[in-house]
């Protein structure tokens, strides 16, 4: 969770003032960045035998012992640590894996030694909005976003806010051309990346019904207009174009709260947008910055900071993946591989283009939204879902495309050894089709054995590296 910088008085006055942020860096592919972030979810051994979220007061202490053993760590909304790595070249990925398996290491070491347990998965069973809410981080974005959205949003943003936990790949990009390729392959590719990253308990929110869904592209798909695949990318004729419409959404997007002249944060009792904040000359940069953030695509527009985190620049970020050792590992090689990397980049579109996912076909908005939505409510099938169309007319298959999207990500690992043992894990489940949340479900009877196996930490739910089989104490 970053916090918008409240001291950028600058006024902004029109959408032509703001284009230019978004036109790129102009550096060339190979000198383009990838970066990393994860968000940890922490619990405990409750008095009664059954697990808690860490309170406020555990995630800030263990903050202070991450930052004593040398961690630039940050807190996420409640129960949960966050490690942000620096951006890497592109062609420098195989550091930058180096580095997050070194960070995964130090943070879960650090978490075990102080008496906590790591969540290795996207939500907690256990956790509801209420127990959530009071383990809320005490900062006053935090605060803030919780309030605005009781007052002005519906109880999905509230749930992504609180329960969930991600991981999030951020990727420069050269100029509104290439912001648009990748704008457009990556939402081709988020029904994959869902299914194939799912990482979530067969029971959450407390509930002792079996959850037959994708719960963070459920809620992210619930929060309309201004989730899940934008609108402005879908009727875009460009890159250019995106730019401005993207830039005018943030505009008439209604904030939560906003700051005023002196830096403090204001709920409106009514939503009010960046545009009618010029009415109180509040139309500052700070405003600005703070009405994107309050876009929730599943890839989402938003700064470069720099060492003072004043913001210079945007980026995108790819956020669908879950939380856990899988997410962690494997989300930059495979998002280098398919969007990045030269070869592996041109097999996927090629790939995307015989399911009708490309955007030189008729009809490919309809299609990405349509597979994206299959795999969010996939009613318990998870990987079994219809995706795109085939070129015989027939509908393509989540689970078909999956297999021929591992053989791509097989020979990018050949390509690239030491993103091997990273990638393998994610190659099997595409391989098999079955994913951690399926075999979470497959070996959870019930609710009270979802919290009976995070006390006990029982072991197996990742799939066995060679052909898929799920074997208990792997």
């Amino acid at each position: 969770m970053t916090d918008v910088r409240n001291d950028n008085t600058t006024l902004i006055n029109s959408i032509d003032e703001v284009i230019p942020l978004y036109k790129g860096n102009g550096l060339p592919l190979d000198k383009q960045t990838i970066g990393f972030e994860t968000e940890i979810g922490v619990y405990k051994k409750g008095p009664d035998g059954n697990p808690v979220g860490a309170s406020t007061q555990d995630t800030s202490a263990l903050l202070q012992y991450l930052k004593s053993l040398g961690h630039d760590a940050q807190l996420e909304m409640a129960s949960a640590v966050e490690y942000a790595s620096q951006p890497f070249r592109v062609t420098e990925v195989p550091r930058l894996v180096d580095q997050i398996k070194k960070a995964w290491q130090d943070y879960t070491g650090a978490i075990a030694a102080k008496g906590f347990k790591v969540n290795d998965a996207s939500f907690f069973p256990f956790a509801t909005l209420k127990s959530a809410e009071g383990n809320l981080v005490d900062r006053d974005r935090a605060r803030g976003l919780v309030k605005g959205m009781k007052l002005h949003k519906a109880v999905e943003f509230l749930k992504v806010t609180l329960l969930a936990t991600s991981t999030q790949i951020s990727l420069s990009y050269k100029d509104p051309t290439d912001l648009h390729d990748l704008l457009t392959t990556g939402y081709a590719l988020q029904a994959p990346l869902f299914a194939l990253f799912g990482n979530y308990p067969a029971f959450i929110e407390g509930s002792d019904k079996r959850v037959d869904y994708n719960p963070r592209a459920a809620f992210y798909e619930a929060f309309g207009e201004v989730g899940s695949i934008p609108k402005t990318l879908l009727e875009a004729k460009g890159g250019d174009d995106f730019i401005r419409r993207h830039a005018q959404q943030v505009f008439e997007n209604p904030l939560l709260y906003y700051y005023d002249s002196a830096g403090t944060i204001v709920w409106p009792e009514k939503p009010i947008t960046f545009a009618q904040l010029k009415k109180l000359g509040l139309n500052t940069r700070s405003n600005y910055d703070l009405s994107e953030t309050f876009l929730y695509p599943d890839i989402k527009v938003c700064n470069i900071r720099d060492e003072e985190g004043r913001a210079v620049a945007k980026r995108i970020e790819i956020r669908g993946f879950d939380a856990g050792e899988l997410g962690a590992k494997a989300s930059a090689p495979f998002i280098h591989a398919l969007l990045r990397d030269p070869e592996a980049s041109l097999q996927v579109k090629a790939l995307l283009a015989e399911y009708g996912l490309t955007p030189d076909q008729e009809g490919w908005q309809e299609r990405i939204v349509s597979a994206r939505h299959k795999a969010a409510y996939h009613d318990g099938k998870y990987l079994d879902v219809t995706f795109g169309i085939r070129p015989d007319g027939k509908p393509g298959n989540l689970k078909a495309f999956s297999r021929e999207l591992a053989d791509i990500l097989q020979l990018y690992a050949q390509r690239n050894p030491a993103l091997k043992e990273s990638l393998q894990p994610l190659i099997d489940i595409a391989r098999s089709g079955v994913s951690q949340a399926e075999l979470k479900s497959r070996r959870t009877k019930d609710y009270a054995e979802a919290n009976r196996q995070l006390v006990e930490e029982v072991k197996g739910t990742r799939p066995v590296p060679k052909g898929g089989q799920f074997k208990p104490g792997r």
